[in-house]
Order: structure tokens, then sequence, then C-alpha cells
């Protein structure tokens, strides 16, 4: 089982996956051990699903299967669906149409007396409820054309009957449906065509209107309508932007003149800009430079052109010096020098002009120019404008009239759908639209469905299984005990030293009260060397031990005697410390009882160490040494927290191979606590069979909050391993035995390994 992790174990959450796996062992075992009420639940649960299966009344099932064909074309017999509409599967409508009550009430007519059993002492408006509670349908493949169609009765026969009547009702019922409702729709369809052809007579004549008020051409490019109206718009802005641009130019120039003339700058360098604003030719003329200079140098041009072409042809064909190719030379140079020195004789007139003259020229001629390009610009974007607004107009016309043509269009191709829709209709009308066929026939059942005795053998087994698992969880989980030692060491996060089996009740006292000095040899003596062996091969030396348990009753003094008896028998001197001074169970089980002890060496002052060895009293084994508890007082605790107690511990340390403590119960009182300040450690007891798992955590909780070592578990009183198994705690004799031998031979084994003792040094296996 899972348990909750404590303060104690770090590393609880590190190892998930492990934790799972112990937790199932341990839900396993507890199976195990509790296997007798997983075996009663299974019997329970196999009776009531036995009584069932014999007292159920016995159902009979038949099963028809039918395939759905549907004929129409558009899938839409049912109903009339409107424009832009998407066909849907009507298997869904099919499907449901067999439950309804007019297909029920027609399989009833279908039946003989003898096939209604199921209807037998209900009155008749109660039939058509029982045939539907009755009857199963559904699809049989999703996506697919398939209906399935059972019903179950107590009568085998009147099953397969009713099936087949309510298939032949639902036949009909289609069969009926489709002729009713081919004849409506086609009434329907008939006058939505009416309806439509009105309308697209009414759209066409608008139309028609629409085209005479535009005066459309039909001219099309690009998919849309060239009017000369909107030509005529487009070249009058065309224009505008010309004579535009050329205003922009003139201005641009008159400026430029202006700013020349008022910061008195060199006029020539605007002259070419002029003439290309208002013509070379006129600007020549108005400034009285001869035209035909112009018209000279022109036809110089063409005849150097002709010349150059005529030598080209003499120089293929005639030599360098011939008269020809000389005298064609001679007259390309002279009208080149002439062509050459045509703008250096502009430029020599120009310079001789006056700026007087200059300035008011240039100023007059760019301003004459501009005054004609302004009244131009406004004269063209006067008949601009108004095209513009005839288009405009136009335009709305055209959107208008296109908007009727895909009117026009849409009703024309939905009046189309109609006449096929009709046509189809009509041709189709005496036959079913909707075609079943029966592809599954339904047979007479050879046993009843209901009970199935396979499904209520599973479902009890599985009831069985379900219910005696949980039982067993619910108990294991009130169970507040360790259930194995894995479960205890990893709740503690310590190790368990040693299990001790249940001792034999002996009627001797003193030394004839422990195990391991009457019977040495006996298995149940074997645990108290294996804890012997365990503390021992502890990396950490623990000289000053204390051994307590979480509660009274747990057999920690026995533990304690017995160990410090086997401790004896390795020859190694030991002294046991009876500190329980509240219930001194050690000095009664030794047989010590009113003899001076631990709390007189506590209280007197003087030498301790002369009232030490005075006080302490031999067991009879050699060796082994007590410290009964002396006289009680009235407040055990402040006597233990007193330094006395230190410095007797450090007296037996010095004196003694081994000192063992007995405390009362870490739960009961506060002593152990205060003794485990002083020592290397305690071992605690515990009984798996007897203490609670709280209780023991919270023992050892105490101790981990004063960091007082927590040397190990010792498991005390265990049972024969069939009575408690499921604990994990059997004990074996041979396997405590030869684990004990084992580690007793590799440490014997390993050369120059000491444990000291007041400065001796004793070889390892000899301390064991």
């Amino acid at each position: 089982m899972l348990r909750e992790p404590t303060i104690l174990h770090a590393d609880a959450d590190e190892r998930p996956t492990s934790h799972l796996v112990h937790a199932t062992m341990q839900f396993a075992m507890a199976v195990r051990y509790r296997v007798k009420v997983l075996l009663a639940s299974l019997l329970i649960c196999g009776l009531l699903g036995g009584l069932y299966y014999l007292t159920k009344t016995r159902y009979f099932a038949a099963k028809a299967a039918l395939l759905v064909i549907e004929t129409g074309a558009d899938q839409s017999a049912m109903g009339v669906t409107g424009e832009g509409a998407q066909p849907t599967s009507a298997m869904p409508t099919y499907t449901n149409l067999i439950t309804y009550p007019k297909v029920l009430e027609g399989a009833l007519g279908h039946l003989r007396p003898e096939d209604c059993v199921d209807m037998d002492g209900l009155p008749r408006d109660k039939w058509v409820g029982v045939l539907r509670e009755n009857l199963v349908v559904r699809s049989a493949i999703r996506g697919a054309n398939f209906i399935e169609i059972g019903y179950y009765s107590r009568d085998r026969r009147a099953a397969v009957r009713v099936v087949n009547a309510v298939v032949a009702s639902y036949c009909e019922f289609l069969s009926r449906t489709h002729r009713g409702a081919a004849s409506e729709i086609s009434r329907i369809l008939t006058a939505k065509m009416g309806e439509l052809e009105q309308r697209i007579a009414g759209t066409q004549q608008e139309v028609l209107q629409l085209r005479q008020r535009v005066g459309d051409l039909r001219l099309r490019e690009d998919g849309r309508v060239v009017h000369p109206l909107v030509q005529r718009a487009t070249s009058f802005n065309e224009e505008l932007i010309a004579v535009q641009k050329q205003r922009l130019q003139l201005e641009t120039s008159l400026a430029s003149i202006e700013m020349a003339i008022r910061n008195g700058d060199d006029l020539q360098q605007h002259v070419m800009q002029v003439a290309n604003v208002v013509g070379k030719e006129m600007l020549l003329r108005s400034l009285g430079f001869n035209p035909r200079d112009a018209a000279t140098q022109a036809a110089l041009d063409r005849d150097l052109l002709e010349d150059r072409a005529e030598l080209k042809t003499m120089q293929e064909h005639l030599a360098p010096n011939h008269p020809d190719v000389v005298a064609a030379v001679e007259r390309i140079r002279v009208k080149e020098n002439y062509l050459v020195g045509y703008p250096q004789r502009v430029n020599e007139w120009l310079a001789q002009v006056q700026d007087t003259q200059l300035r008011p020229k240039l100023v007059q001629m760019v301003q004459q120019k501009l005054d004609e390009v302004c009244r131009l610009e406004a004269s063209v974007k006067r008949q601009y404008e108004q095209a513009h607004a005839e288009a405009t107009q136009l335009n709305a016309m055209l959107t208008n009239l296109e908007n009727k043509e895909r009117d026009l269009k849409r009703l024309q191709a939905w009046n189309e759908r109609l006449l096929n829709k009709l046509t189809d209709l009509n041709i189709r009308q005496d036959g079913p639209d909707v075609r079943i066929e029966i592809v599954q026939e339904p047979k007479i059942a050879a046993g009843p469905a209901i009970p199935n005795r396979r499904r209520v053998a599973l479902f009890s087994l599985l009831a069985g299984l379900g219910l005696g698992l949980l039982v067993i969880y619910v108990l294991d989980t009130l169970d507040d005990r360790f259930r194995s030692i894995e479960d205890l060491q990893a709740q503690l996060g310590t190790t368990v030293l040693s299990l001790l089996p249940q001792l034999d009740v002996t009627e001797g006292r003193g030394i004839d009260s422990l195990q391991v000095h009457v019977a040495p040899d006996a298995r149940q003596s074997e645990g108290f060397r294996t804890l012997r062996t365990a503390l021992a091969l502890r990396d950490r030396q623990a000289r000053r031990i204390v051994i307590c348990s979480a509660e009274p009753g747990d057999g920690k003094t026995t533990v304690l005697a017995n160990l410090g008896a086997s401790y004896g028998q390795a020859r190694k001197k030991t002294l046991l410390v009876d500190a329980d001074l509240r219930r001194p169970a050690l000095t009664s089980m030794m047989d010590m009882c009113g003899a001076e002890g631990l709390s007189t060496l506590i209280c007197r002052e003087g030498d301790l160490a002369v009232m030490a060895a005075a006080t302490v009293r031999s067991s009879g084994i050699a060796g082994l040494d007590v410290l009964p508890s002396g006289p009680r007082f009235s407040n055990p605790a402040e006597l233990l927290a007193q330094p006395r107690l230190a410095e007797l511990l450090a007296w037996a340390e010095s004196v003694y191979d081994q000192v063992l403590i007995d405390s009362p119960p870490a739960l009961a009182t506060s002593d152990a606590a205060v003794i485990g300040r002083l020592v290397d450690g305690v071992v605690m007891v515990v009984r798996p069979e007897k203490n609670c798992r709280r209780h023991v955590l919270r023992a050892a909780e105490s101790f981990s909050s004063l960091h007082i070592p927590l040397l190990g578990v010792v498991i005390n009183q265990i049972e024969a391993e069939h009575r408690s198994g499921y604990y994990g705690y059997g004990y074996g004799y041979d396997v405590h035995c030869e684990s004990d031998e084992r580690a007793t031979r590799d440490r014997a084994a390993r050369p120059a390994l000491h444990c000291h003792n007041g400065g001796q040094a004793r070889p390892l296996n000899r301390a064991l």
C-alpha cells in the first residue's frame, strides 16, 4: 500500500517507480493474505448473478437489416429546399421514422392475436408503447445506408413476426408518403415557376428600358462597357492634365526670368529655355534674327548627310586621290565648318542685342504664352466638368443595368432548375423515390438474448473481483501496521538489525530467564547474535547504546538482557544499566530488586568511580555486569538530567567494552530522549503485530528532532511464518544463521582491521 511520506525518509519522492512497484507488491501480499475476502466476494456475486439468471424473464431477439436506396437525383423528396440550399443526408430521418406511432400502428395491423404475447393484459392504446419499448432501431454502420431493426419478445416466433410486420409497415408508409409528397411538390413547383416567369418578364422589361436610356452600344473592353461619354470625359481629362503641365512650365520660366532681371543676371542663358516654351523660330523672329538662316542651316544638314553617303559610296570604288573623291571631301568640309560656326554666330548676334531690348521681349513673350495657356485651361476644364457629370450619371445607370442583368440570369437559372425538378418528378411520380431492400431476414433465435449467460457470468466475475479488491483495499488501509521489512525501513529511514522470534516462556529468574544463556544453540538465540553482529559491523562504532521501544510491552528489556549475554559469550566486557527508574524491568528480571543502583550513584556525593565499582553487580555470566535501577524517586526525568549520569557513562565506557542502557518507552516519558543525548545511538524494538505505525513513527521523529542517532530497529516476537507471512516478517533460522556466519567469515578474513577499547587493540572477529 502507498503510505504518506515522513520527514525521516528524504528520498520518498525521488523513486516513484520503485514506490509504485513496492505498493503493487504490498497490495498483492494483502490480497494473498485476505484471499478469503476475495473468494467470498466472488461467491456472493456469483450467487447473485445466478439468482438473476434464474429469475429473469426470458426474452428472445429477432433482427433484420435494411438497405435504404435513395433513387432521387437531389435527395430532396421529403421536402422542398430553398434557393442555394445544400443537400444533406436523410438517413437519420429514415432511421427515426421507424419508431413513430403511425408506422408502429401499421405494424400492429399486420400482427395476429397470437403474435401479441407481450401485450397480454394491456389496453389497446398501450400496445404502441410496448412495441416501441421492445424495439431496437439503429444505423448498422455510421455513414452507410444500413438500418438494423431488432425486437425482443417472450416468444421467439412472435419476435420474428413483429420484425416482419414493422418492416412491411415502414415500406408502406414510405410509399404513401412519397406519392402524396410528389403531388404536393408538383403543385408547389408549378406555382413557384409561375411566380418566377412573372418576375423574369418584369426584369427583362426593366433591362430594355435601361439600355434605351443609357444608349448602350454593347462595346466591351476587358469585360467592361466603354461608352462614348466615358471616352469623351477621359480625353478631356488627359488634355486638361497636359495644359496644366504646360501652364506650370510657363509660370516657372516667367518666375526664373523675373528673378534674373531683379538680380541683374545674364539673360542669354534663359533664351534657350524660352525657345523651348514659345518656339525657337518665334523667339528669333521677335528678336529680329533672320529666320532664313535657320532654314539654310536645315538645308545644309540635309545636304551634308547626302554628301557623306555619296563619299562613302565613292570610297568603295575609287582611290582616295581621285578628283571626285577630293571634291566631295572638300564640299563636306566647307559645310561642316559653316554648321559648326552657326551657334557661334547666333551667340555673337545675341551678344549684340541690348539688355533693354532683350528683357521686355522675353517677359512679354512668356507672359503672352502663359495667358494663352490659362485661357485654354479654363475652356478645357469647363468641358471636362460637363463630360464628367454626364459620365457619372451614366455610370450609375450602367451599374443598375448590370445588376438587373445579373438578376435576370439568376432568375432564369432558378427557373431552369425548377423545370428540371418538375420534369424529373413527373417522370418518377409513379415509382418509389426511396427503395428499401431487406439484406438480412429475421430468424428464430436458438436461445434467449436476455439474460445472456456469458454476460451474466462475466459481469458477476468482474463485480466479484472489483468488490473483493475494494474491500481488501479498505481493510488494508484501515490496518495501521507495518506491512513488511521494506515498508518499515522506508518509513523510518533506517535499517532492520535483526528479526527475533517468539521466545518460550521460562520459569527461572536472573540469568536462567535469558534465552541466550539457557539455550545458546537454539534457533531463538541466533537472532540476538545476529543483532550483535549487525551492531559491530556498523561504520560508526557504537559502544554506549540505549535500547528502547515506542510503547510498553514490546520486549525491549528482554532484548537488552539477551544481547548483553551474547556480548558476554563473545568475551566482551559488558555492562547492563537499568535506566528505567519508573518500572525497572531489568532489575526485576535479574532478581536485583531492593539493591542500590543508578539512582543511588546519581544522588550521592563522592568518588563516582569507587561508588560505581561497589554498586555494579555481577550477573553470573562471565564478562556481564548489571547496574540496577536503585530506589525509586518521584522525579526520574530530573534525576536523569543531572551531570552525574554523563560522568557515570564516561566511567562505564572506560571500564567496559559495551554499555547497554534500558530506558522507558519513548512515547510514555522523555527519559529515553534525555539518556539518548549522552550515548552513541538508540536501538528501537518494534513488535509489528502490536505497535501502530503512527506510534513508532512518532517515537522515531522524537529522536530525529533531537539529533539522536537511530542505529536501527529490532523486530521482536515474530510468529510462525504461516501466520504472519502477509507482513513479510517470517523468521527463518537457516537464513539468519547463514547470513551471520557469512558476515563473520568475511569480517575475519580481512587483515589489519581492529576495534579499539581503551587503547588496547583486539581482533575484530574476537570482538564479534
